[in-house]
């Protein structure tokens, strides 16, 4: 004989319109989000849950709310509990059976039906009624892209099942010679649109046309432009923010990646932007001011090196490299530091077998987070102190003024005296700047040089400033030097 299980409802973790309350053996009333239920039981969230429940407890007054509205009363035993971790915290889901009478689930799936009906519906008169406030040039320039776009993507479909039955000595040189030709025409095509969709968007004056435009945008290109790994990447952003560890890896590789000819032309056009070579010019920048740290360093002194918001660290696996089976006078300490523990791993795996058998460089990975840095009066009293260069690539493009201006302060105490501290910012030229916001929501804080050196124009004892670009002019780098 089979049991028949009841039907399980899974709610979606946007759904904050169903929670459960109850109160502990403290008498301390929770209130929780359900993760789904039935007619039995139901699973709810609750942070550090397996701290305060156990398998087996009994909750006497599990309440189950619908839209604020009490729809179930009854105690409930406990049967599950697992933790999992999220942005740093434990978060228990608790799964537990009714003891005193079923739910009537029909009642809740019900009203949830016609509130995803009313929604859905309003939703869709609500687009009807913003496609009238629409520009009519971007919404013309908008479908003139799908077309193009929808066009490639069929044409080298075509074309890669034409290949697919040429002699496999030629097949790789054709693939190649394909992709070549779907880059070039789609990097010009695509920039030569987003030049255009720039200069409408610059007569627009209130957010919210921004807003309607860029879900128009969004509703109508993004099932093409996500082919691409780093668009992709940069629109789910599965690390909970933009510009991650991964997405600069992507970044640096620069490569036909993709698993359709379609997808690695247009990944290819992404890495190749103007935006995406200022970042590997940061690279090269960052590296070049690691060799003049060295190179400068007369005294023969042990030197102390500090990455914030490290990310991937290429920039000091490159310096590594250069002077592979040199013997250096002095050692080198490398503090690699950043909230994201899989950004270390990543920036570990690169960097630990170049100075595994080399004694004279000493690096360590910390995960440490800047709010902490900022807030704490004794944050890095012992491990940060006395650095000889400080420096940070990508951080301060999401930072506020009054953020920027405390964290700079933070890390120049970190400064020894002489020493030098690095502040990389995109500048306000950015022909990128359309696609990373409208189709990817990627927003930046864009600064110009004046407005990086006020960041810091209170710092005491008058260091000196200035402020540097790569080869694009998109990358700035305030560098403020401490008096000796």
């Amino acid at each position: 004989m089979r049991l028949k299980r009841d039907l399980r409802y899974s709610v979606e973790s946007s759904d904050s319109d169903k929670v459960v309350r109850f109160h502990d053996f403290q008498k301390i009333e929770h209130t929780c989000r359900v993760k789904d239920y039935s007619r039995s039981g139901v699973s709810f969230y609750l942070e550090d849950g397996s701290l305060l429940l156990h398998i087996g407890d009994i909750i006497g007054d599990l309440r189950f709310f619908f839209f604020n509205s009490e729809v179930h009363l009854s105690s409930a035993t406990i049967i599950h509990i697992q933790d999992e971790e999220k942005n740093g915290q434990i978060l228990s889901c608790i799964g537990c059976s009714y003891n005193d009478q079923d739910m009537d689930v029909y009642s809740v799936v019900r009203a949830d039906k016609i509130t995803k009906l009313q929604n859905d519906f309003l939703d869709f008169v609500q687009s009807m009624a913003i496609e009238e406030n629409l520009d009519p040039e971007f919404v013309n320039l908008t479908s003139h892209l799908n077309f193009i776009l929808e066009g490639f993507s069929e044409r080298l479909s075509q074309d890669l099942e034409v290949i697919k039955q040429e002699d496999e000595s030629l097949q790789e040189t054709l693939l190649e010679t394909l992709q070549g030709l779907a880059f070039d025409a789609l990097f010009d095509e695509l920039n030569r649109y987003y030049d255009h969709f720039t200069t409408i968007i610059s007569r627009f004056t209130d957010p919210k046309q921004h807003f309607i435009h860029r879900e128009f945008f969004q509703k109508r290109l993004n099932e093409y432009l996500a082919k691409s790994a780093l668009f992709h990447r940069s629109i789910t952003k599965p690390l909970g923010y933009a510009g991650d560890y991964e997405m600069m890896n992507i970044i640096y590789r620069n490569a036909f990646e993709g698993d359709t000819l379609f997808a690695q032309a247009l990944n290819k056009v992404d890495c190749e932007g103007t935006a995406a070579r200022a970042v590997r010019n940061r690279r090269t920048y960052l590296c070049r001011k690691l060799r003049e740290i060295l190179t400068n360093n007369t005294v023969s002194r042990n030197l102390k090196i500090i990455s914030v918001a490290c990310g991937p660290a290429h920039e000091f696996s490159d310096l590594i490299k250069g002077f592979e089976g040199k013997t250096l006078p002095y050692t080198i300490e490398f503090i690699a530091m950043d909230q994201d523990s899989l950004a270390l791993n990543d920036a570990r795996s690169r960097i630990e077998p170049l100075v595994r058998d080399n004694p004279q460089v000493r690096v360590s990975f910390e995960q440490d987070n800047i709010k902490r840095l900022i807030v704490e009066k004794e944050a890095g009293k012992n491990l940060y102190l006395e650095a000889d260069f400080v420096y940070t690539a990508g951080l301060f493009d999401y930072l506020s003024e009054r953020a920027s201006n405390r964290l700079i302060h933070k890390l120049y105490s970190f400064l020894k005296p002489g020493g030098l501290l690095a502040i990389g910012n995109f500048g306000l030229y950015n022909p990128q700047r359309f696609i990373m916001e409208y189709g990817a929501e990627w927003f930046l804080i864009h600064r110009s040089e004046d407005e990086m050196k006020r960041l810091a124009s209170d710092l005491p004892g008058k260091p000196s400033m200035i402020v540097e670009k790569e080869p694009e002019g998109i990358n700035l780098f305030l560098n403020i030097e401490k008096p000796s």
